[in-house]
């Protein structure tokens, strides 16, 4: 598993690096001390440039600063002056008022008051804004002064304190969206679909960036309605020529997103940048250039580093030296990346002032793919040097230690990439980038994880080394589980969801084999199995995250259930570096135990030309850890029976009877503790084929028509049906749980005659409008009982369509109180603003659907 890195433009890495060649195996094939810098001064627009632009940055006014004379009484200053102080009769021979509504002749400024008086006024240069003046001063002393919104008049700037905005207020700009549970950005804001949204109290608003009203140390932002043209700019900017209503906003540390107040036509400064505007874009461009220095600086330090691993022998203490430099040098520069990447997206309110748009994403992106590679080359370093130190440490307690704690480093790495790789893909809008853009798998993080979990899971048997203990099969099998995941996008589309359902349902058996594992609340075990439940508890939130898009993209309904799917698939990975094409696989369902699992192999041919399929170790192909044969048209684990002598077996045969009634007490007492039914079947099933290898090999003895022996053939085959049946009947009984709603499970019991069906409403009209639609409802049954246990809602878009000719994702189950509470719960979540979104577990198929509709009364 420490070889195994992720794919990234060089493609995967081996354990030999080749000095004399950029391209190697062992995950540093792409260091190249010549490249991969980003230079800091690329595309930066100087901040003294000047132009007609009236945003432009120009150098700032001289300004003499003087103590007040020692003698001077502040109190006894007179008032501040006022708008009368300052009024004036209009001049003659003024032109018309621009579209600020300022009038200008001989380099002086005049404006309209709503009272029907004249000012004059002029630029502040401490602050960039207007303010009244008289024609005898050099800097303007009166009030100061903003357009309204109509840009006729002019009116006193009384700066208002953020305010509350109320919901009547906001109504007309809420969206249908539920940020529920999902954190903000580091600027308070979430995005989704290329939009940025605010919430203000649980509610969504889409939001623009009013760059304009925007200061370099306070971000103002413009709620806009998603259907007025405003709101469709793709950079999220706001520009007030676009028509459309908006709220202007401001972020309080402490009371979240408020109302702020935005003078000047449309709502926008237009006004010249003052000193001090210009100073602070000033300070702020040099910190930005400073920190680009910092990573430029970095990465020639990586530079040297790595040349000096390269010099150094292979395998010896000297390259491992080498290494550990090389790592430090590439977190450094990581750490540097990282700060500066969070400074473009964090300030681009103002970083956009002084770089054109096309430059900064161009640099934004450039930082970002340098991250990855340098991801991948603390991958390729630190697997390389722990290659060397596992030398001798080989079998060893030790060394699954080391394993487990490099593992859950390189998980964090893996972490790291993924976020920017997802970032970028979100931000590119250009072909060009999506071309240089680095490949990576989400699931290779997946792969690594499920090699985290055996290292540890060994560390809590008494010997690490055992491969068959529990706790190895377990890991084992989580490993399958997310190898399988990680090629899901090779095999056809419209299986996908099935085989997303089979590997949740074998990751929940897994993680369920961990949770009965009694430990000291407070041991050190404890602590381990806590961390191993949670992981396997993330990836199943990234399969349900999967399944729940895969129902989305449905066009139609699926045909059949998940467990009735065909999973027998032949594919090749996709090939991402020059080199020998990847050996082709073959994604597979298999029974074992009397339960199904989903895995992937090598297939290929014996001497006698049968064909098998080795599961194998994702870090070693050479190790192999299963191969499967088909029988009885199904996939099996090849299990060649141990050769025994007659009074072994004999022996062997008593014994497992003897064991037969303590297997069904135990699985009975785990069914009463409503543990996992995939588990408990497979118990019963592996001890039931215990009893079913020995009957075999009792038959292929000489004198197998012995009375003593047929006899005991004929016990061990009574038992093991017994065993079998009885793990049927808890599957039975545990997957009629009322609470758990699962299309998978119902389509199993129709299958076993445990369930029937009554219809209980016919076409209830529901919904207006495009919206209308006619509603059937099934009441879903025990059979033994007659207990309801679930509903079945079908949805169809006409009152005489046939039953089964419901609506795409038109049929799913409901619980009996969430169909009794349907209508109301519809309406609470639409006054939240919540949209209802179709959970995969509860869509039924066309199958079951005919199935329902066969047995229902």
């Amino acid at each position: 598993m420490i070889g195994k890195t992720p794919k990234g433009p060089s493609g995967p890495t081996a354990v030999k690096p080749a000095k004399t060649s950029t391209s190697g195996a062992d995950g540093l094939a792409r260091i190249d001390p010549a490249g991969g810098t980003f230079h800091a001064h690329h595309g930066t627009a100087a901040p003294t440039r000047v132009g007609g632009d009236i945003d432009a940055i120009t150098p700032a006014p001289a300004v003499q600063v003087s103590a007040l004379p020692a003698h001077t009484d502040l109190a006894a200053q007179t008032a501040a002056p006022t708008l009368e102080d300052f009024w004036i009769a209009l001049p003659p021979g003024l032109p018309e008022p621009d579209v600020q509504g300022v009038r200008t002749i001989e380099g002086r400024q005049y404006v309209t008051l709503a009272n029907g008086r004249f000012l004059q006024v002029a630029a502040d240069p401490e602050t960039g804004g207007y303010r009244a003046t008289r024609s005898s001063e050099r800097v303007p002393s009166g009030p100061r002064l903003v357009p309204d919104a109509d840009g006729r008049y002019w009116q006193e700037d009384r700066p208002q304190a953020p305010h509350d905005l109320s919901d009547t207020r906001l109504e007309a700009f809420r969206c249908d969206l539920d940020f529920t549970g999902i954190e903000p950005g580091s600027d308070g804001l979430y995005r989704f679909a290329g939009k940025l949204y605010a919430v203000i109290r649980t509610r969504a608003y889409q939001v623009l960036h009013d760059t304009d009203a925007s200061t370099p140390d306070t971000q103002v932002m413009r709620i806009v309605r998603a259907g007025d043209a405003v709101a469709h700019d793709e950079n999220n900017v706001y520009f007030s020529t676009r028509p459309g209503r908006s709220e202007p906003i401001v972020l309080d540390a402490r009371r979240g997103w408020v109302g702020t107040s935005i003078h000047g036509a449309g709502g926008m400064q237009r006004v010249h940048r003052g000193q001090a505007m210009h100073q602070q874009l000033v300070d702020k461009t040099l910190a930005l250039e400073t920190e680009g220095l910092l990573v430029q600086a970095a990465g020639e330090k990586r530079s040297e580093a790595t040349d000096n691993w390269r010099a150094q022998e292979q395998g010896s203490q000297g390259e491992r030296g080498a290494l550990a430099m090389l790592e430090v040098r590439l977190r450094q520069e990581l750490d540097l990346l990282k700060a500066y990447i969070g400074r473009y997206v964090n300030e681009q309110y103002w970083i956009s002032r002084v770089k054109p748009e096309g430059i900064f994403r161009n640099e934004l992106h450039e930082l970002r793919v340098l991250s990855v590679d340098n991801c991948d080359r603390l991958i390729g370093a630190s697997d390389r040097r722990k290659l060397i130190e596992l030398g001798d440490l080989r079998g060893t307690r030790a060394m699954y230690e080391a394993i487990a704690e490099h593992l859950w480093k390189k998980r964090e790495i893996l972490q790291i990439r993924q976020q920017l790789v997802d970032d970028i893909l979100r931000q590119s809008r250009s072909s060009a980038l999506e071309t240089a853009l680095p490949t990576t798998h989400s699931m290779d993080l997946q792969v690594i994880t499920s090699g985290w979990v055996e290292a540890r899971s060994r560390l809590l048997s008494s010997d690490p080394g055992d491969s068959q203990s529990a706790l190895a099969q377990w890991a084992r099998s989580y490993i399958e589980t997310a190898s399988a995941f990680h090629d899901i996008d090779s095999v056809p589309q419209q299986a996908r969801l099935a085989i997303i359902t089979g590997l949740l349902d074998q990751t929940a058996a897994i993680k369920a084999s961990y949770e009965n594992l009694a430990f000291a609340p407070d041991s050190a075990e404890a602590g381990v199995r806590r961390q191993i439940i949670e992981v396997m508890q993330s990836f199943e939130e990234t399969l349900e995250t999967r399944a729940s898009r895969y129902h989305r993209e449905q066009l139609t309904t699926l045909a059949m259930p998940a467990q009735d799917e065909v999973i027998d698939f032949d594919f090749v990975p996709n090939q991402e570096n020059a080199g020998p094409a990847p050996a082709r696989r073959r994604l597979f369902r298999a029974r074992h135990h009397d339960v199904y699992k989903i895995s992937v192999g090598l297939p290929r041919r014996t001497a006698s030309g049968e064909e098998v399929i080795d599961v194998t170790d994702p870090g070693s192909v050479e190790q192999v850890w299963q191969t499967y044969e088909r029988r009885d048209g199904e996939w099996r684990r090849q299990a060649p029976p141990p050769d025994m002598a007659l009074p072994t077996l004999m022996a062997l045969a008593n014994e497992r009877m003897g064991q037969c009634e303590a297997h069904l007490r135990s699985a009975r007492q785990d069914e009463k503790a409503w543990r996992n039914a995939s588990n408990i079947v497979e118990f019963l099933g592996a001890k039931a084929e215990q009893f079913d290898d020995v009957a075999l090999q009792l038959e292929r003895q000489p004198n197998a028509a012995d009375d003593e022996i047929a006899v005991l053939i004929s016990q061990l085959r009574q038992n093991s049906q017994r065993l079998r049946q009885e793990g049927e009947d808890i599957r039975v009984r545990l997957y009629k749980d009322k609470s758990f709603l699962s299309a998978s499970r119902v389509a199993y019991l129709l299958g076993q005659n445990q369930i029937v069906a009554m219809k209980t409403h016919t076409r209830l009209e529901r919904g207006k409008g495009s919206n209308k639609h006619y509603l059937d409802i099934y009441s879903l049954n025990d059979r033994r009982t007659g207990e309801p246990l679930w509903h079945a809602h079908f949805h169809y878009a006409k009152a005489d369509s046939a039953a089964g000719d419901f609506t795409v994702q038109g049929g799913h189950l409901k619980t009996l109180e969430q169909s009794g509470s349907g209508l109301a719960s519809q309406r609470r979540d639409q006054q939240a603003g919540r949209v209802h979104v179709p959970i995969w577990r509860e869509a039924i198929d066309s199958r079951t659907a005919q199935k329902i509709f066969d047995v229902a009364q």
